[in-house]
């Protein structure tokens, strides 16, 4: 009875009420709102966050012909062309368009655009990426989708994705407004020319990008925050970056040397990957990286760099201890990692929180290691996080594997303050694997009493 009250009251409230009430809904779900009442059919128009995607309109099949894909493109089209007709409203706070393949469709997206910006809207998506890739294997766009003058001539936009769009910075009539930008599966060439005119600028997301012209930031663009890269091919061979006031930092890719003149001294994150590894000696570039990046809260870093820093000019310690609290080793534990490991456990002295993220492992050529890879951890080293710091240590993608439980033994023999081991399995485990991980887990204790008497060992569903 109260909620039909509630629908009730709900339902006598004015237009210009219900339509900011509805704005906030997911644009999927406002749509839907117009069956409620009759009243209510034409609210959606007035909504003021749009959302257009493809991937919500057209449903693809493994059976789905080229020729009926392009026919449900082309009423989806429609659809978002009939809505902006029936706009009622005065602003757009934000307009999202996700359509792969769109020539064809020029003028009906360049209409739409326009639409937008003569809406004042602050927050703009296109993303006219091939929906049949994933984002790692899509190929370089033959032909990038050319936008409007009246994107570069607007003054209202704050956050702008561009996803296979041609974007050329030197089109830009005024300094602009943006405080987020995010390019992808684009050529950036002109990157320079989009900081410099960019003041504002708050966050940098560049995905899958090539010939990015990045020689540095600098000056104008010091209110950045967050600066991402993933999986892209630089045109320069190293970038300087002056970011006094960088919270997140991100990169994803091939190794691209940064030099840091300056970052926040409270860093939020930092995330290293460098995906395939190579044959150079790269060692102490990585530990000038991870120095200057000493701030970081929380620090994610790639097997490659794990094997690479041990032959550094140190191979026990970085240059300076990380202020880390949260340390993210990705790893598949094989012993080429094991003395980076401990470099990297030795070089984080106020570490509260340890995360090994399991990966698969991978063939590699056998070679000596130099060490005893299953004595190498029973020798009595205790670092200073594992004596005061160390609460929580995390597997992700735990099977039990003989190195997962000898490194885990260590950490349980040697972590004073320890109170939590949580063992994460990985996705779709059976009941038979769960069980033979549980009766692994009552093994962790057998060769020593754990140093730390309130500690808990958990096993979690992944």
């Amino acid at each position: 009875m109260d909620s039909r009250r509630n629908r009730d009251r709900l339902s006598t409230l004015p237009e210009h009420l219900l339509v900011p009430i509805i704005s906030n809904l997911p644009f999927e779900e406002a749509v839907r709102t117009s069956v409620l009442a009759k009243p209510w059919k034409h609210l959606y128009h007035g909504t003021t966050n749009v959302s257009f995607k493809e991937s919500e309109f057209v449903k693809r099949t493994v059976s789905s012909s080229e020729e009926s894909l392009n026919e449900a493109r082309a009423a989806f089209v429609r659809f978002v062309v009939n809505w902006a007709s029936r706009f009622s409203g005065d602003v757009i706070q934000s307009f999202e368009l996700r359509l792969s393949k769109p020539f064809g469709f020029e003028a009906e997206i360049k209409h739409l655009i326009e639409f937008a910006v003569s809406k004042q809207v602050k927050i703009l998506v296109l993303d006219f990426s091939d929906l049949s890739c994933t984002a790692s294997n899509q190929a370089r766009p033959a032909v990038l989708f050319q936008l409007p003058e009246c994107v570069y001539n607007q003054t209202a936009i704050e956050s702008l994705k561009l996803f296979a769009c041609d974007f050329d910075p030197l089109r830009l009539a005024n300094p602009c407004s943006f405080k987020s930008v995010c390019f992808g599966h684009t050529q950036l060439g002109r990157i320079m020319t989009l900081l410099s005119k960019s003041p504002l600028l708050e966050s940098l997301t560049v995905r899958n990008c090539w010939n990015v012209n990045l020689e540095s930031i600098t000056g104008v663009n010091n209110r950045l925050r967050e600066l991402v890269f993933e999986n892209c091919d630089f045109g320069t061979e190293y970038t300087l970056l002056d970011l006094p006031n960088i919270k997140i930092f991100k990169y994803t890719g091939s190794f691209h040397y940064f030099q840091f003149l300056t970052v926040n001294r409270r860093m939020e994150e930092a995330y290293l990957d460098y995906g395939a590894e190579t044959d150079d000696e790269i060692g102490q570039l990585f530990c000038d990286v991870l120095y200057d990046l000493l701030s970081a809260r929380k620090l994610t870093v790639c097997p490659f760099l794990i094997k690479a820093i041990k032959d550094s000019d140190d191979p026990v310690k970085l240059n300076a201890p990380m202020e880390t609290r949260h340390l993210v080793i990705k790893t598949s534990l094989s012993p080429d990692e094991f003395v980076g490991i401990r470099l990297m456990i030795n070089s984080c002295p106020e570490l509260e929180t340890l995360t090994l993220q399991m990966l698969p492992p991978v063939p590699v050529a056998r070679t000596n290691p130099g060490f005893n890879p299953k004595s190498y951890w029973a020798f009595p080293i205790s670092h200073k996080c594992l004596k005061k710091t160390l609460k929580v240590v995390e597997v992700r993608n735990f099977s039990g594997g003989t190195y997962e439980l000898i490194v885990l033994r260590y950490l349980i023999r040697s972590g004073r303050v320890l109170e939590r081991v949580d063992l994460y399995l990985p996705v779709g485990t059976s009941e038979s694997e769960k069980s033979s991980v549980r009766a692994t887990m009552s093994t962790l204790g057998d060769e020593g009493v754990a140093s730390s008497k309130r500690l808990r060992i958990r096993q979690h569903d992944g």
